[in-house]
């Protein structure tokens, strides 16, 4: 209800007179709002949940604060009392005489994640029914129901009194299981489905499928609003209006939905009302102790009293009217600042750059890409800079990502890291890919080292993003780095282990086979450089022998790479292929079964062939398998690289093979 005039004649006592006229102010009564969880939480994640409840906003809101004790650790009872006590709120014990809430009940939790028991959900579902009924007798205008492993930005309860819904949650995202990708609390069918089944399509657009529904749906929840949606819990405002009419947690007799959250969402759409989410203002989820130190982080941003931070988008261009206005158009809404720093264009490039931003920067080119991006990122005034080429793009979903993250990336982070994706199979996944520091804290002052194949010396916290950056090139491949490389050697110059390293690849890229090895066998022989590059450069000393012709080098370069480290599945790869093309398919078995048991590289910022990891090994012990006669453990491996790539035309194949052989009976082990 907004707030309203009402012009009376005459004047009495108290009116306000305005020209002869009183006039009336009936001011809105702020609405009265129960805060109220269920509590059994560890005393360090209590305390960053109840400091985050204390800095709550009520500008247009009174507060009262009601707790349900079910805690196992006296520090966090005793933390959760002393807090109601200095805020006048209600705790209540858990342990009461209603039979549905009677049992803790067990629940654990670890790094892995939360696995309750069923007895336990219907025991919250309990807990929660009597905050409800608490806040429907002392009639409140509302429940604000939280889960107490959040953390709250300040401005969140009033934001969820200002959509005016019946029934809205805030938004937050957690990890469900380690090194996965975020997932939201809210869904929009069944348990947790991110898509519509079987919803009525348009006429003339064809139904999009899964995952590209789930993409489109997580990428919106990215984006500032309040948004419909047909599941929610955890961080949840629920009006009056719901709680007369009768919405609880009780369980669903008919409906085997896992949890309490679910049978309460049904039981509101049944009730009429629609359910919606508000991701204006993003919580925090203390999911696990690992996350703990994370709270600190998100209230240091969000406490600044900013809503994004401020981003420079440092280029070096030349000749690149084709494809700069595609990136530039990417990063609409990212970068409050451009520079483009460029290096002898003689096409439209600078007057495509111009359309974009003013600070167009001459430099002249002497050979040295670190000079030239330094030189650019010296030009940066913004708190975070952001670098690309020319022929990169931030895709839409990528660019939503990284919107979202401009406005609560936490200020102690120095480098973000984002995916480069570089290829992309027929089918439009990504082939391969590398990831790069990206986005880097203006005040730490990183350099740019290196005239060819330059790389951004970067230390401090890092933050290892879901975001890419995709690569389109539209150029062709020119030797420029190679005569830079020559040049600098005919200079006599010095080579760094890694100068050594990328001039061999630049060799090897230009079939230069003979002089590449040597360059690779200078910087093995430093003992030197990053063990990826150790191990990369013996595959291509591989690769390069096998070019010429020397099968017996190929195959004592291969071995070499294992003094590195474990064996990785790409070499595991190579050593059975070397074996099956000769027929040795007992040697090629083993190497095959090694790469299924390769262990991954733990450091985010190597480079590993998928293929190699997950469906190849199989597919070639499919066929190892088969010419040994065995076919049973053929087909056993044929489907399991199925299970990685179902549309593969070989597994397909394979696929058919063997229904064939069990039509005909001839489907045995050997």
């Amino acid at each position: 209800m907004n707030p309203f005039w009402i012009q009376i004649q005459g004047c009495c006592h108290g009116w306000i007179r305005e020209g002869g006229t009183c006039i009336l102010k009936k001011v809105k009564q702020k609405e009265k709002v129960l805060i109220a969880s269920p509590v059994r939480q560890t005393a360090a994640v209590l305390r960053e949940f109840l400091e985050s409840l204390e800095l709550l906003e009520r500008t247009t809101v009174e507060t009262d604060y009601l707790f349900v004790d079910d805690n196992e650790e006296e520090a966090s009872s005793n933390s959760l009392r002393d807090f109601a006590l200095q805020h006048e709120g209600t705790v209540f014990a858990s342990d009461i005489d209603d039979e549905s809430v009677q049992e803790k009940g067990v629940y654990n939790r670890d790094e892995g994640g939360h696995y309750w028991r069923d007895e336990q959900i219907w025991r919250v579902a309990g807990l929660k029914n009597r905050i409800l009924q608490y806040a429907l007798d002392q009639k409140y205008d509302a429940v604000f129901l939280i889960d107490s492993d959040l953390v709250l930005h300040p401005r969140t309860l009033e934001q969820l009194v200002s959509s005016k819904k019946d029934i809205v949650s805030n938004i937050f995202w957690t990890r469900w299981q380690p090194d996965t990708r975020e997932m939201p609390q809210v869904w929009l069918q069944d348990e947790y489905a991110l898509f519509r089944k079987g919803g009525k399509i348009e006429a003339g657009k064809e139904i999009e499928d899964e995952s590209t529904q789930t993409e489109a749906f997580l990428n919106q929840l990215r984006v500032p609003g309040c948004y419909e949606v047909g599941g929610l819990g955890a961080c949840t405002l629920i009006r009056k209006s719901a709680l007369e009419a009768g919405v609880s947690f009780d369980q669903i007799p008919n409906v085997s939905f896992w949890g309490e959250d679910r049978h309460f969402c049904i039981r509101a759409q049944a009730l009429g009302f629609r359910l919606y989410v508000d991701t204006h203002l993003p919580a925090y989820h203390i999911y696990r102790l690992s996350e703990l130190p994370g709270a600190a982080a998100y209230n240091r941003r969000v406490r600044r009293g900013e809503e994004a931070i401020s981003i420079t988008l440092c280029m070096i261009v030349k000749n690149e009217e084709v494809s700069l206005a595609r990136c530039l158009d990417s990063v609409n809404g990212i970068a409050d600042e451009i520079v483009i720093v460029d290096t002898g264009s003689t096409d439209g490039t600078r007057q495509i750059a111009a359309r974009y931003t003013e600070r167009v920067i001459n430099f002249e080119w002497i050979d040295d890409f670190a000079a030239a991006r330094n030189f650019a990122f010296d030009q940066a005034t913004n708190e975070y800079i952001l670098w690309l080429d020319a022929d990169d793009v931030f895709e839409p979903d990528d660019r939503a990502k990284l919107i979202a993250l401009k406005r609560y990336l936490d200020p102690a982070v120095d480098s973000v890291t984002m995916a480069y994706n570089l290829s992309f199979t027929p089918e439009g996944k990504v082939a391969y890919s590398l990831r790069r520091n990206r986005l880097v804290r203006r005040d730490r002052n990183y350099r740019w080292i290196g005239a060819v194949h330059e790389y951004l010396e970067v230390g401090g916290n890092l933050l290892h993003s879901d975001i890419a950056v995709t690569h389109k090139k539209d150029k062709e491949y020119t030797d420029r780095n190679l005569r830079i490389y020559r040049k600098r050697e005919e200079a006599g110059e010095h080579f760094s282990p890694r100068d050594l390293y990328y001039f061999g690849n630049e060799l090897k890229d230009h079939g230069q086979h003979a002089d590449a090895i040597a360059y690779y066998g200078k910087f093995l022989d430093t003992g030197l450089g990053w063990v990826e590059d150790q191990i990369a450069a013996c595959q291509k000393i591989a690769d390069c022998e096998a070019a010429l012709g020397r099968p017996e080098q190929e195959v004592s370069a291969l071995l070499r790479s294992l003094a590195y480290d474990l064996p990785r599945a790409e070499i595991c790869c190579r050593l059975g292929g070397y074996f099956a093309d000769r027929g040795d398919y007992r040697k090629a078995l083993f190497w095959y079964q090694q790469a299924t048991l390769a262990v991954r590289p733990a450091d985010p910022m190597v480079v590993l062939n998928e293929a190699a990891w997950t469906w190849m090994p199989h597919l070639q012990l499919c066929v190892c398998y088969d010419r040994l006669g065995n076919r049973a453990k053929a087909k056993e491996h044929n489907d399991i690289a199925m299970a990685y790539h179902p549309t593969h035309p070989s597994m397909l194949y394979n696929d058919q093979y063997f229904k064939d052989m069990e039509k005909e009976g001839v489907l045995e082990e050997a």
